[in-house]
């Protein structure tokens, strides 16, 4: 398994999760805590310890699982290229 990352396809598509990882992040973190404060009326200078633990969880549970999801297509992409290439 590592062999196939250590190849100019597999770096392509570590890249490319990166890339997901840091777009699903920025996402999401700014849903999570802009929607509490416009949905609660609740600025962040009033916010307990807990409630920024608790978002910062979520937002780390959704940017994972949209990383997941987001990494499928180039994980199909760039493996047909390196079969395509074979052939």
């Amino acid at each position: 398994m590592l062999k196939i990352l250590k190849t100019p396809e597999g770096k392509k598509f570590l890249i490319a999760v990166a890339c997901v990882f840091i777009v699903a992040v920025c996402v999401v973190s700014k849903a999570a805590f802009q929607g509490v404060e416009d949905q609660y009326n609740l600025p962040m200078d009033t916010w307990d310890t807990s409630l920024f633990i608790i978002q910062g969880a979520w937002v780390a549970i959704y940017s994972f699982m949209f990383t997941i999801v987001g990494a499928l297509p180039s994980g199909f992409t760039f493996s047909a290229l390196k079969m395509i290439q074979n052939n």
